[in-house]
């Protein structure tokens, strides 16, 4: 269900029974859109979350190269930062990729209830080297980066990086959604500029990273979880797309589980509170 929250346009999924007070917004990486949260979204919906899957700027306006070429990474946090206030109850944020980063700057400002983050780019202070194919990336589109204009990667090298673990069958449908996204955010991508203050984000914090990732490494994010005093899930066969790959339902539950285990009593609704 199609709903407008903070000014942006999210997919909206009602929980088959609502069990919590915090809604979990979910949000995507480069090139996306909230439609790839279909299925963890109903999975989360199954276990009685409701959700909220963003769409950023350039994903739902009538002449979308023109909201992308303006597009910012802070523009990007703003955005998030209504979403996250027009929640009645400070919110679970799941966020993928480009998208943990953002995340991270908002909950600088903002009451979130906890920060889940998947492959999270990492900030600037994390050192660790970029992975070889990144770089590589990185000097192909430089020139598209410096024209300022939005574009997208070339199916072949989302393939190879992003989509890595899939079976070759999933690709097509996941690689006809892709659009063209905002040079700024493309940059800010490869680059690595934006900084985190980890002592201003005072909810508990989960890192999830695939051992088979090919656009983010694990070691970085190791180093990301010692910065952030935050719990570390490494899954050994997953790579970056993991929200697409086979056991999604598995991870699902890992991260409702690691919620109710940190946040326990505080995010139930009344009666199942008193349940427990």
């Amino acid at each position: 269900m199609e709903k407008w929250i903070g000014g942006l346009l999210a997919d909206a999924s009602p929980p088959e029974k609502p069990k919590f007070k915090s809604p979990l917004v979910l949000i995507h990486g480069l090139w996306s859109g909230s439609w790839c949260w279909h299925q963890w979204a109903t999975h989360f919906s199954n276990l009685g979350w409701e959700c909220w899957a963003i769409n950023f700027r350039g994903r739902f306006e009538g002449r979308p190269l023109e909201a992308l070429k303006a597009l910012t990474f802070q523009d990007c946090v703003e955005d998030l930062r209504r979403v996250i206030r027009a929640a009645s109850f400070a919110p679970v944020v799941v966020a993928h990729s480009i998208g943990g980063l953002i995340a991270q700057k908002a909950s600088e400002e903002e009451k979130v209830s906890a920060l889940v983050l998947l492959s999270s780019l990492p900030p600037g202070e994390v050192k660790n080297a970029m992975p070889q194919a990144l770089r590589l990336l990185r000097l192909k589109y430089l020139p598209l980066i410096f024209l300022h204009r939005p574009f997208r990667l070339e199916e072949r090298d989302f393939r190879q990086s992003w989509l890595a673990s899939l079976p070759e069958s999933q690709h097509p449908d996941i690689l006809k959604r892709m659009v063209p996204d905002s040079s700024h955010l493309i940059s800010e991508f490869f680059n690595r500029r934006v900084e985190v203050d980890s002592g201003r984000i005072r909810c508990p914090v989960l890192l999830i990273g695939g051992c088979k990732d090919r656009v983010v490494d694990m070691a970085a994010l190791r180093e990301m979880a010692q910065r952030l005093g935050a719990d570390l899930k490494e899954y050994p066969n997953r790579g970056h797309w993991m929200m697409g790959e086979q056991g999604g339902e598995e991870m699902v539950r890992d991260i409702h589980r690691w919620v109710i285990q940190r946040l326990g009593e505080e995010i139930l609704l009344a009666e199942f509170s008193e349940q427990e």
